[in-house]
């Protein structure tokens, strides 16, 4: 009798563990590719395909595809983003619509989906968090067979934002029966190698690669409170010697003046982040720093980075030569 409940237990066991496993196979999910130019145009239209594949171990009824996006928050992808798909399953072209914000991901721990693939993958490969997740689903509900298997081609065409710059986009899969879930059989991400866009406003900021500077926001007014960073991690520099970092810096108005802070004082005074590593970093409030009077606007900054008595500066360089301040675009009020 012992052996037998031994072997009951065996059994049960075993058949619980193939019903799990079977439960958490229900649909599986393959982003078998992404199609997307190297190089947009600002303030144009661009299309990326995701190429999905669904492969359906059990019945699955009243689920969503859904898809998440990651680009940069000028691009104002919410209001300016168009999805839609065709499958095998569907006769013509399906659209997708933004997941409303009071319908949250099944295992998302109480969060949007867009806050959710957020915390799952942040802002990817980019060196610069200025970014977002958009969040879509399938307007269609489907009923999912056992054994279906189903291709989709999803479009995905943006207005692409105002900006010179440089980034990878992302793009996540998933269904709203899994909601989020941890198995990676039910959600794929990937993401774009770098992307140039072109004739757009302002100095190129690059979101693929790290730089010796950084500015936190990527635009700001006067008003805003703006940080700078010296990275001095990224690579060898004159200023590797130097344990003190100033920031010598000017803007220029709207009216053609220019406000000049160079000193190295306590208020230039670069702050180390951490005992570890070379980046420091200096926060301030560009008008009462530069002294600018209410009836200007700062149009731009141009900065770099020194020791405490200016005779080693560091600044854009070309061809591994010095040859410019780095330049920091400011929008109007």
């Amino acid at each position: 009798m012992k052996y037998l409940r031994m072997i009951n237990k065996k059994w049960i066991y075993t058949n619980v563990l193939i019903a799990v496993v079977a439960f958490l196979l229900t649909m599986c999910l393959f982003l078998d590719g992404i199609e997307y130019p190297d190089t947009v145009v600002a303030n144009e239209e661009a299309t990326f395909h995701m190429k999905v594949r669904v492969d359906a171990a059990e019945n699955s009824d009243n689920v969503r595809l859904v898809i998440g996006y990651l680009v940069p928050k000028s691009w104002r992808a919410a209001e300016n983003t168009t999805v839609t798909y065709t499958s095998s399953i569907d006769e013509g072209q399906m659209n997708m619509s933004l997941i409303p914000t009071e319908s949250l991901p099944k295992n998302g721990g109480g969060v949007t989906w867009s806050q959710g693939i957020k915390a799952k993958y942040g802002f990817g490969p980019n060196v610069l968090d200025d970014m977002e997740w958009v969040a879509y689903w399938s307007d269609r509900v489907y009923n999912v067979a056992n054994g279906e298997d189903i291709t989709a081609d999803i479009a995905i065409k943006t207005k692409i934002g105002p900006d010179n710059l440089k980034v990878k986009l992302g793009f996540f899969v998933n269904h709203t029966n899994d909601g989020l879930g941890q198995n990676t059989d039910h959600f794929k991400v990937q993401f774009t190698d770098c992307i140039s866009v072109t004739d757009g406003e302002g100095d190129v900021t690059d979101f693929c690669e790290l730089h010796f500077n950084s500015a936190q926001p990527l635009t700001a007014s006067k008003d805003d409170i703006v940080t700078l960073r010296y990275q001095g991690d990224i690579g060898d520099n004159p200023l590797d010697p130097y344990e003190d970092i100033y920031l010598c810096s000017k803007v220029i108005t709207d009216k053609g003046n220019v406000y000049t802070v160079c000193d190295a004082t306590s208020k230039t005074k670069m702050m180390k982040e951490s005992t570890f590593g070379r980046t420091y970093s200096l926060t301030f409030w560009p008008a009462g720093f530069y002294g600018v009077p209410e009836d200007e606007n700062i149009l731009r900054m141009e900065y770099t980075f020194t020791n405490a008595d200016g005779s080693v500066e560091l600044q854009e360089e070309e061809d591994g030569v010095p040859s410019s301040p780095f330049v920091y675009t400011f929008k109007c009020e």
